[in-house]
């Protein structure tokens, strides 16, 4: 089950937010939840990287793979 910290649903997150992903077997499980999570909801302008096991920060995706990080 995925989470979000603060009141951001689905259609308002926004690059910085934090998803909390539990009932996680494993790490890989929690990045495919995530994976799956952002593509059902069509927000694939938004990629993300493992804060801890179960927490994950979103970030906005660019064709430049560093300035999407920054």
């Amino acid at each position: 089950m995925i989470a979000t910290l603060g009141n951001n649903a689905i259609s308002t997150l926004k690059p910085g937010a934090v998803l909390t992903v539990t009932g996680a077997t494993s790490e890989m499980d929690a990045q495919r939840e995530v994976a799956d999570f952002l593509q059902l909801s069509d927000r694939n302008d938004l990629g993300y990287f493992s804060i801890s096991k179960d927490y994950f920060l979103l970030y906005l995706k660019s064709e430049n793979s560093l300035s999407g990080i920054a």
